[in-house]
């Protein structure tokens, strides 16, 4: 095994230097900009590996030029870099640096007659006005880079908050782990209507954690500790599971019956995602359009050419593929209209405040406009009353979701209100 090239062993030469920039006679300062690209996947699937690889070497040689004569340049993992700035007048500096690379990151590389883009996410942080030592000045770039990714930001200065925030996303971190592994995690489902008959469409799973200590949690409550990651992956398997189970009998009640599982950020990133949706399909022996995969548009926006390739893969199984909370992103309309998406989802920020606010209802009405055009089928999230029900029935929108209808509720009781019921009703007719 060559150490020289492992992650670990290149942090570790990145450690020696800030030691030594630290402990030289003409010692006042040292920044570190801890650098981390995305869109690798998308250029590697274009441009194939030797593409990808050359767009990592041009970035790397811009990075050099961004650096000044003492400061240093690492490759600290496949798609990680770090720039360490030798006395930097003041945290104003190690941000300069920041936007550069940003502005660097954006630029096009040009692989023959064609483009690749990257994005870099940073996290920034100086010694000894932030972090009192080493390893601390590299924990606060960490955390940093991680808020970037978060807020899709280009580059975020460490500050004393995301420690605090760190400290809650490690518990809950923890705490899912255990949960995992005691069974503690619970699915509930939230049913999805036709507007026009009033009958049930389908249902989205929603994940619950029952907590020893706080009771049942809502997904807020513990997801954004494990954005990334293991857990991130084993939670999809699990809802995934769990949610085509429950499908796999109900669909035998309701035909038409579709299924909707959240993805998150973090799952566009796993390279397993394919097969672990594929194996899911046949353990339940569902067939594939009866599964709706449920990503937001913020999510879809990071990275829109890796994002829609992996899409598309799914798509190409026969998933289905929803845009969920539509209206809060960036998506452009070029975008929409070749992402395989068969869904819309419109945000319930607009759907709660369409009956007051004229703005907010011609909202509505575009987006669904917008969708009809590129051959989407739209549902609204957020519907609280009938009133609201009739208004998006006679714009078009196909399926309605919210407390008007039902809140979120556990298989058995999901069960007992909308599937015995039609159960009762198809007897009845049959007599």
């Amino acid at each position: 095994m060559d150490l020289a090239g492992t992650p670990r062993f290149r942090y570790a030469l990145l450690l020696r230097e800030i030691d030594d920039m630290w402990t030289a006679e003409d010692f006042r300062s040292v920044g570190l900009v801890l650098i981390r690209l995305a869109g690798l996947e998308a250029v590697n699937a274009n441009f194939g590996y030797i593409g990808g690889d050359r767009a990592l070497e041009e970035f790397e040689q811009r990075l050099l030029a961004v650096a000044r004569q003492r400061d240093r340049v690492f490759r600290v993992g496949s798609t990680s870099f770090a720039l360490l700035i030798h006395n930097p007048t003041n945290e104003g500096h190690a941000v300069l640096g920041a936007e550069r690379i940003s502005r660097e990151a954006r630029e096009p590389v040009l692989l023959g007659a064609r483009r690749a883009r990257l994005q870099a996410h940073m996290g920034v942080s100086l010694l000894p006005e932030l972090a009192g030592g080493t390893e601390e000045l590299l924990r606060h770039c960490e955390l940093a880079l991680d808020e970037s990714r978060d807020r899709d930001e280009p580059y975020i200065v460490y500050s004393d908050g995301l420690a605090a925030g760190s400290a809650g996303h490690a518990r809950a971190d923890f705490d899912i782990h255990e949960a995992l592994d005691k069974a503690e995690l619970e699915m509930y489902f939230q049913p999805k209507v036709h507007l026009g008959s009033r009958e049930l469409a389908g249902a989205e799973a929603l994940i619950r954690w029952n907590s020893p200590r706080d009771g049942v949690q809502l997904p807020e409550a513990f997801l954004p500790g494990v954005e990334r990651g293991w857990a991130i992956h084993a939670l999809f398997g699990f809802s995934l599971n769990a949610a085509l189970r429950q499908a796999c009998d109900w669909c035998q009640k309701v035909p038409e019956f579709v299924m909707a599982v959240n993805m998150s950020p973090g799952n566009l990133e796993d390279p397993y995602l394919i097969d672990t949706v594929t194996d899911a399909l046949g353990v339940w022996n569902l067939d594939a359009d009866r599964l709706v995969l449920e990503i937001t548009e913020t999510a879809l926006m990071r990275d829109p050419r890796a994002s829609a390739a992996k899409l598309q893969a799914l798509h190409e199984l026969g998933v289905r593929i929803a845009i969920d909370d539509f209206g809060t992103g960036h998506a452009s309309l070029a975008y929409l209209r070749d992402l395989p998406a068969d869904e819309l989802k419109i945000d319930r920020s607009f759907i709660t405040q369409m009956l007051t606010s004229d703005r907010d209802r011609r909202i509505v009405a575009s987006i669904i406009q917008l969708a009809h055009a590129v051959n989407m089928q739209v549902v609204a999230e957020g519907i609280e009353d009938g009133d609201a029900a009739q208004v998006l029935q006679d714009m078009g929108c196909e399926i309605g979701q919210g407390y008007f209808f039902n809140r979120p509720l556990s298989a058995g009781n999901f069960a007992t209100a909308w599937l015995r019921e039609r159960e009762a009703a198809e007897a009845g007719a049959d007599a």
